[in-house]
């Protein structure tokens, strides 16, 4: 084995046994592809491997699965993640079991004692001392307080963290040596995708952090009727050890216990997903882990969630964009669907819109001559995270965990009643949502809080772009672009690029030169604002490359520019010099400005929502007339 592995990889053993277990799974190509099969023993290379005609999902699958626990977790992640590996391989790896074997109970006691610091006959009246769940990370034990309350009382596996934290190390190595080697997996981003499961493992090997979520969720959904957050212990909760209150009740999944016990499965559904879209559009905060086994039915139809391990977040933006995207599925409006899918976050540079409006439209066309019934939410979404995938759009990963929620729900809906159509219950629940966005009240609050995001940019501009040319003059700015194809050895594309430097200088004068006037002296403030900032905006973005240029760089440019008689150096230099000089003009104004605008604003902001609550549009009209103060 080489030397440079032993600096990487701190457990040659385990290595060696991933290394073999991929061979034998007959992933010899790839790993020629990386240079390892060398690595692997010559007396096991011509032994029989496994048939190669297999699918490469289910053999990856089976190698996880070989692999152990972190590697089934690796896999769980990804099962829940279409929007990091292609659909046939996230639903292949479903079916992915995190059930091992349980642990002594003498380690669950000693783990208990040592984190609690009392015996365990101290803590509890009754204690089971076999498990109710094993998995991976910890096993479930159920018990009773002292005080008679029924617990569920989770304990993590001994020695568990040590043994992630060396397979994560593992992880990352392959990681790195397919980025590098395999250029068809770079756009996958292996290195990006271990460093999520990392961040991931560690959220749910501290059970302090899972005892907080809980506790949140409990107090939003406090006074609920239809949904259940158990009560946490906080007395007897540590990092390895979590106990909460025990769930009585029925596993969503388990269809034929939940008709056994007579319970109204529409309602149960109905609840679970009104539980989902409030988490996530109300709350901002939403249960991440979307498999029927951490969602528990009990009596009445309530819905009791548990295992807060994994959250998600939504931000307003974030909420704006998830609600445009399932109108458009709604509405089966393919032109809104890009649009969202491509302001969500885009990270191929090169994205070919007419294409990616072509794959939705092959989506969504067949639909339009469907009724809303024939509507089958969870095929569109997974279709249009594919297709997402394909074209290098990277979606936040808040968003993907909750398309999955509602794929598991409908799945699971749909495995009870074949007729079941999700889009009946989540068209109410959407228009109340649009409606909101178009409350006076929500447009102007929301309008007020952009106003000092503003106000602020147009005060603070001058000065940032101010130092910001200084060391591109310099030559001491450096800005990361991962993205290089551009400066490649053919002429048209490089001086195309590297002249952006000159435009954004220009620009940036039409900036102080143009808006800034309109700013301070139109009544029309906001508006230029919003202007200002656009413009910049494409100014930085379209400069963005010059900006890793040094100053001999730019020297040499100038002279190039020379000498195709497309610029001069005197012409540079003067646009340099204008975009300082009406800077600093600008920020004097800007300065002065400020103070008097923050407090016209907020008694304004005051003032109109006050009319807005309690007299009504009609009066608040009248104070938006030309002249009102």
């Amino acid at each position: 084995m080489p030397l440079h592995f032993i600096k990487e990889v701190r457990d040659i053993n385990r290595f060696n046994q991933i290394l073999l277990v991929l061979f034998e799974e007959g992933f010899d190509l790839l790993l020629s592809k990386i240079n390892l099969k060398q690595y692997v023993p010559i007396v096991k290379r011509f032994k029989p491997k496994k048939e190669t005609e297999v699918k490469h999902e289910v053999r990856l699958r089976k190698t996880l699965e070989r692999l152990g626990p972190t590697f089934i977790k690796f896999g769980q992640l990804l099962s829940v993640r279409p929007d990091l590996v292609p659909i046939g391989y996230s639903k292949e790896l479903e079916k992915l079991q995190d059930k091992v074997q349980e642990f002594q109970f003498n380690e669950v006691k000693g783990t208990i004692e040592k984190e609690l610091g009392k015996s365990l006959e101290h803590l509890f009246l009754h204690f089971e001392k076999k498990p109710i769940a094993s998995a991976s990370i910890s096993q479930v034990h159920k018990a009773i307080l002292k005080n008679g309350d029924k617990v569920a009382v989770k304990v993590q596996r001994p020695n568990v963290k040590h043994i992630m934290e060396t397979d994560i190390e593992i992880m990352f190595y392959f990681a790195n040596l397919l980025e590098k080697h395999i250029e068809k997996l770079r756009r996958f981003r292996p290195v990006k995708v271990v460093s999520e499961f990392k961040e991931w493992t560690e959220k749910e090997l501290d059970f302090r952090l899972e005892a907080r979520n809980a506790k949140r969720f409990a107090q939003n959904f406090k006074g609920s009727r239809t949904v259940k957050i158990p009560k946490i212990y906080d007395e007897m909760t540590s990092e390895k050890v979590l106990t909460m209150e025990f769930m009585e009740g029925v596993e969503l999944h388990d269809i034929k216990e939940i008709k056994k016990r007579k319970l109204d499965f529409n309602q149960i559904i109905k609840n679970g997903f009104d539980a989902v879209m409030t988490q996530v559009f109300v709350h901002g905060i939403f249960h991440a882990d979307p498999h029927p086994g951490n969602m528990i039915v009990m009596k009445d139809n309530v819905i009791a969630f548990v295992d807060f391990g994994i959250v998600g977040y939504f931000d307003d933006r974030l909420k704006n964009r998830c609600i445009d995207l399932l109108y458009g599925i709604v509405e089966q409006d393919e032109e809104l669907i890009m649009e969202t899918l491509v302001s969500m976050g885009m990270e191929n540079s090169d994205i070919d819109y007419e294409q990616l409006k072509s794959d939705i439209g092959f989506v969504i066309q067949p639909l339009q001559h469907a009724s809303i019934k024939e509507l089958k939410v969870s095929k569109v979404l997974e279709e249009i995270l594919d297709i997402a995938l394909r074209h290098g759009l990277r979606v936040p990963a808040s968003f993907v965990l909750f398309g999955k929620t509602i794929i598991t729900l409908e799945g699971v809906a749909i495995e009870y009643d074949p007729n079941f159509k999700l889009v009946e219950t989540a068209k109410p629940f959407i228009e109340q949502l649009i409606a909101k966005r178009t409350n006076p009240i929500y447009i102007w609050k929301n309008f007020v809080h952009n106003m000092h995001k503003y106000r602020k940019f147009a005060e603070e501009f001058p000065e940032k772009a101010e130092r910001a040319l200084d060391r591109i003059q310099k030559g001491t700015i450096k800005v990361d672009i991962e993205d290089t194809r551009y400066f490649d050895t053919n002429p048209k594309r490089s001086c195309n690029f590297r002249y952006s430097i000159f435009v954004f200088l220009q620009l940036l004068v039409r900036v102080c030169t143009r808006i800034c006037p309109v700013l301070f002296h139109s009544k029309r403030k906001a508006e230029a604002l919003v202007k200002m900032k656009e413009l910049i905006r494409k100014s930085v973005l379209l400069g963005l490359g010059a900006a890793s240029l040094t100053k001999e760089k730019v020297d040499k440019l100038v002279a190039e520019f020379v000498k195709r008689k497309a610029i001069t150096i005197k012409d540079g230099r003067w646009i340099a010099r204008q975009v300082l000089n009406e800077l600093s003009k600008s920020r004097k104004q800007i300065e002065r400005l400020s103070a008097i605008q923050a407090k016209v604003l907020k008694k304004k902001a005051k003032k109109l929502e006050k009319a807005l609550v309690d007299r009504g549009t009609k009066t608040a009209r009248k104070l938006l007339k030309p002249g009102k103060k």
